[in-house]
Formats: C-alpha cells, sequence, structure tokens
C-alpha cells in the first residue's frame, strides 16, 4: 500500500519529526511511505489535486491545534470528490496533539476513519496490518475507529513503546535527498539557517505548565508526574552510536535535540560529557527548562560541546508567568541562567508568547523589557494559541473552529472567553518593538561570532491588521477607513507574507476578507496586470465580486511594492525607518545588548 504522511509548515520546513517516526513503521510493515509537507498559506483545492495525484491508499495526518481546521478542509474535500467519482477514496487516519488531547473535535468530521490516540507507532502497525489483510479495522488502545454509526465506541487510551531504545530510527529519507535538504536549513533554534541535524534523546516532560500539551500528553502515555522515567531517556551509548551514523551518513553541522526537555539526570550528563565528545564530536543544541538549568548541568553540556542553549521564558511579568502559565521561574534565576552561558561560551535563545489570558500592555512591555536585561543571541514569538487539554485552553475556548475556507489558514480563530486584555493599537506597537529587537540580534549573532553572511532563519511575525491609511484606500479605489458607509469601504489592511490581506465592507453586505498577491501566485477571482485579486470562503455577495472586478480594473499597473508602501501613514515609516537605520537606538538605555 502506498502510505501518504501529511504534515503541515510555516514557514516551509521539508521535515517532521512525527513523519520521520513513522516512516519506519510504514517500511517495516512491508509498504511504501511517501512525505507530503503542506504550507499552510496554500490553496487547499491546489493540494487537494496534488494529494489526489500521488494515488494514496492510506493518508495518514500528523496536526497540532492550529492545522487541524485546514487538515480537515483537506481530507473532506479529498473524500468528496472520491465519491464525486463513485469511490471510496483512502483510509484517513488523524494523530497529533490535536486528535490525541482533543478527539471529540476530530471525530466531529465524517472524513475521518481513525484518530490515532497518543504515540502512533503501535497504532499504525495494528491498523497497516487490519488494511493490508482486508479485516476492518477495529477501536484498540491508541487507534479510535468509525464504525457503521460513527466514533460511538469509548475513546481510548494510548499505546506507546515501552522503552524510546525500542523504537525505529527516524526515516530521513523519506523527505527526500535529506542531505540535500540540509544544506537549506531545517532549524529551528539560532538566528540563522544552518546544517544541524534534528533528533532527540528522550520523550516527555516534568514540568506542568498550564498553556502547554506536554502535562497532558504524559498523563495520555501514562508516564509518571516526571515524565523522566529510564524508558523515557535513551542510553548514551545507544543514542551516540545513531549520531555517529547519521553524522557519517548526511555530514551535519551539527545536532538539535527536538525534546520537550533535554535529558537533566545528572549522572546520565555526566556519561554524556564524556561520551558525546568522543564518539560524535560535533556541536549540538538543546532546549530545557530554566528550573533544570543549574550551573553544574550547564557546565556538562559545555564540556560535552553544546553550541546553543534554548529556553523558554515566556512572559516578562513575573506574576503572569507563576499565577497564569504556573511557570514558576523567577527573574532572577531566568537572568542566572543567561548570565551562565555567557560565562561558559554557550550561545542563548529564547522562546515568549504574546497576547496572553489577560495580559496587559504594560505586561507585554515587561516581556521586551526582560528580553533587554537576558541579551539572548536570539529569540523566538508567537501568539497564544489555547490548547485543547491544557488548564489554559480548557477555560479559554468552548468550541475548536471549522473547516478552512480556501487556504489552510484561512479559518475563524475560536473565541476566547480570556482574552488579553490590550487594543489593537498596543498590540501592534507591542509586536513592532518585538521585531525590531529580533532583528537587532539577528545582526549582532552574525557580527559577535563571524557569520553574518549567512541567511537569517525565516520566522512567522503576526502582524495584525490595522486602519488602512487614506493613500491606500485610493489605491485600490475604495472609501477609507472613516468615511460614512455609502459605498464599498476598506476598514482593515495587513501584511501576510506576500499578500495583503484586505478587510471590505459595503452597505449591501457585512465586512469580508480581500487577497491580493501577484499574479504568478494564482488562481485568483480576478487580475489586473499586475495582480491577483481574491476572496475568502466557498461564496461571496454578488456586490463583492463586482467590486473586486472594479478594484482590478482601478489597480491598472499598480504592484505589490506600491500597495505595501501605502499599508502604513508616512509617519510611521518615518519611525520604522529610523529605527532600522540606528537599531542600538531602540534599545533601553542602559541594556547591555549594545555592543561592547
Amino acid at each position: 500500500m502506498r502510505v501518504v504522511l501529511v504534515f503541515f509548515t510555516d514557514p516551509p520546513r521539508p521535515f517532521s519529526s512525527s513523519v520521520a517516526a513513522l516512516a519506519p513503521i510504514v517500511r517495516a510493515a512491508g509498504h511504501e511511505p511517501l512525505a507530503f509537507e503542506v504550507f499552510r498559506r496554500r490553496s487547499i483545492d491546489a493540494v487537494t489535486g496534488e494529494l489526489e495525484a500521488l494515488a494514496p491508499d492510506v493518508v495518514g495526518v500528523t496536526a497540532m491545534t492550529r492545522d487541524w481546521p485546514g487538515a480537515r478542509a483537506l481530507v473532506e474535500r479529498l473524500r468528496a470528490r472520491a465519491r464525486e467519482r463513485g469511490e471510496r477514496g483512502p483510509f484517513i487516519v488523524i494523530g497529533g496533539y490535536h486528535a490525541s488531547l482533543g478527539p471529540a473535535d476530530v471525530a466531529t468530521s465524517e472524513a475521518v476513519d481513525a484518530i490515532a490516540i497518543g504515540d502512533g507507532e503501535r497504532p499504525l502497525t495494528a491498523l497497516l496490518s487490519a488494511l493490508a489483510e482486508g479485516r476492518p479495522p477495529a477501536t484498540q488502545p491508541g487507534l479510535w475507529v468509525r464504525n457503521a454509526d460513527g466514533f460511538t465506541s469509548p475513546t481510548p487510551g494510548a499505546d506507546p513503546v515501552d522503552d524510546i531504545a525500542a523504537l525505529p530510527p527516524w526515516d530521513y529519507d523519506v523527505f527526500g535527498e535529506f542531505a540535500e535538504i540540509l544544506r537549506g536549513g531545517v532549524n529551528t533554534f539560532g538566528p540563522h539557517v544552518d546544517r544541524y541535524l534534528p533528533t532527540r534523546a528522550s520523550r516527555g516532560c516534568p514540568f506542568t505548565c498550564a498553556y502547554c500539551s506536554a502535562p497532558r500528553w504524559g498523563q495520555l502515555q501514562g508516564f509518571s508526574g516526571s515524565g523522566r522515567e529510564p524508558g523515557n531517556i535513551r542510553p548514551v551509548a545507544h543514542l551516540c552510536d545513531e549520531l555517529a551514523e547519521l553524522r557519517d551518513r548526511y555530514d551535519p553541522e551539527g545536532f538539535e535535540f527536538w525534546d520537550e526537555h533535554f535529558p537533566a539526570p545528572i549522572d546520565w550528563l555526566r556519561e554524556f560529557a564524556e561520551v558525546y565528545p568522543r564518539r560524535v564530536g560535533l556541536p549540538f543544541k538543546v532546549e530545557m527548562h530554566p528550573n533544570a538549568a543549574t550551573r553544574e548541568r550547564l557546565e556538562l553540556l559545555a564540556t560535552a560541546g553544546c553550541a546553543l542553549f534554548h529556553c523558554g521564558i515566556e512572559a516578562g511579568d513575573a506574576d503572569l508567568r507563576r499565577d497564569v502559565l504556573n511557570r514558576r521561574t523567577s527573574d532572577a534565576r531566568l537572568q542566572r541562567v543567561f548570565d551562565d552561558c555567557r560565562e561558559l561560551g554557550l550561545a542563548t535563545s529564547a522562546s515568549l508568547m504574546t497576547m496572553l489570558p489577560g495580559e496587559t500592555r504594560a505586561q507585554m512591555q515587561a516581556t521586551t523589557g526582560l528580553l533587554h536585561r537576558l541579551r539572548p543571541d536570539s529569540f523566538m514569538w508567537s501568539t497564544y494559541q489555547a490548547l485543547p487539554g491544557t488548564v489554559l485552553g480548557d477555560a479559554a475556548v468552548a468550541s475548536w473552529p471549522g473547516p478552512a475556507r480556501e487556504r489552510f489558514d484561512d479559518f475563524d480563530e475560536a473565541p476566547s472567553q480570556t482574552p488579553a486584555r490590550v487594543s489593537a493599537d498596543e498590540r501592534r506597537e507591542t509586536f513592532r518593538e518585538l521585531a525590531v529587537l529580533q532583528e537587532e540580534l539577528v545582526q549582532l549573532a552574525g557580527r559577535h561570532r563571524g557569520d553574518g553572511d549567512r541567511r537569517a532563519r525565516p520566522v512567522e511575525i503576526p502582524l495584525p491588521p490595522r486602519p488602512a491609511s487614506p493613500k491606500l484606500a485610493r489605491l485600490l479605489g475604495l472609501a477609507p477607513t472613516n468615511a460614512p458607509l455609502q459605498r464599498p469601504r476598506i476598514n482593515l489592511a495587513s501584511m501576510d507574507g506576500d499578500t495583503m490581506v484586505l478587510e471590505v465592507e459595503d452597505p449591501t453586505f457585512p465586512p469580508q476578507v480581500i487577497r491580493i498577491s501577484g499574479r504568478e501566485s494564482g488562481p485568483h477571482f480576478v487580475e489586473s496586470r499586475k495582480l491577483g485579486l481574491s476572496y475568502g470562503g466557498r461564496e461571496a455577495p454578488r456586490k463583492l465580486l463586482a467590486i473586486l472586478r472594479a478594484m482590478a480594473v482601478h489597480l491598472g499597473d499598480v504592484d505589490l511594492a506600491t500597495l505595501r508602501g501605502a499599508l502604513e501613514p508616512a509617519e510611521d515609516r518615518a519611525a520604522k525607518a529610523k529605527e532600522t537605520a540606528a537599531p542600538r537606538e531602540a534599545v533601553a538605555e542602559g541594556s547591555a545588548l549594545r555592543e561592547p
């Protein structure tokens, strides 16, 4: 059988640890695995056609919560097209964090045949065996199967392999010529694209952060409260033997451990610090909770050859971290960790969130202030995403979004019952401050480490929509934001990568989403000489279609760069240019981010 393993990326990155873990299971069962990357900003219809062309017997989808609306639309269109041809179509199984922690939501899609709960190695083996033998798959530990009446049996528990060392090595070649892929970069940590190869030494996390899926995942898997049982940490010799083989096969620059939390047992770290330099000898990156990052552990990591230490700071306000996130790490503790790393010669990376439940503008400013004091070499940031099975997610969301519309990221977010307490302008200012600081750190990292010619690692910067400028309204042939609603009016505008996203309103219909991009990115509903215009959703009011046609005529030779230049008022662009020209001035007075 041909088994297509679907995974989602944004920015594009042709690697998934879930697919790498499951591909060898498919091969061991005597079937053909194919990795299928879906960039979240693509057209669902186009991707559906590409997936159909592969003629899969089984489609396995791994999806996080933000991916599920698009994944649902994909499998439902795949099933609908098969039925139009009088066929059943492939067997569809959904796995990953959202399916495991919110299976009832996934079960509402009639296109789904089965849901994998927890680690997928054993459930997938059993499923493929049944399908190959012509037997109807049945619900069992780790696998919830639809029967004639739907998902009516009780949701099963997970069925993980007891010992992580008994699992087959990740399959990198399922993604293509991986040595070549590695040259394009698949790394997560650090400011630049590099050739670090993802791997893992353990599974599970001993901490219970209120926003994170790891605690509930560990409970589902039957791990103890610590998640640090011997069966969840690979023996040092076993790990190093595999890494030495990967080093010789793919010639990576180093290794990037994608553990939820790098092993912290001190005896294990001491053995690792002794064996890894001799057996493997390449630099590596790790992620660890700051409360576990004692001076002794950091010294052992440095001795072993660690090049970069990553940890989550999440929020700058200590009360918010403690009382809302259950992240019980003081500012002093964080400062000690980052100072120790600098003393030991370890580069640092941090991650944080914005728009947290109940967060205020002052608390967001505290995050920026903490970054200035900690001085990481780089950081990643995102808007908070409520997740099923988490303390915060279950309190915030009553129901999860339905299927996406035109693109995989085109869906209505679930209304939050615990939103951040900031205005649109405050959110925009916070994002701008973080973007300026992020750019500064990339430049400093390149100068300090002599790798300024490296390409910056692509990151997703969630820029919010804002009121459109009068100039942009004129270019589009629409009434400006503050005009009376007597004719088509533009309300909001933002850039989403190489696409401009507009909210347009008319007396005859409520606000509608319009997307404008280069003609080469088609197909579009209508095109001007240089741009393509599309609308959100499956159907649009007749008046909206007429407005789009009129806009295309009005745009004439206007290109995307011109529209982008008109997105912000002149005074904002001048301020931004000043920040870019003198980034060091954007750093708070006395900040040690400044070069010595």
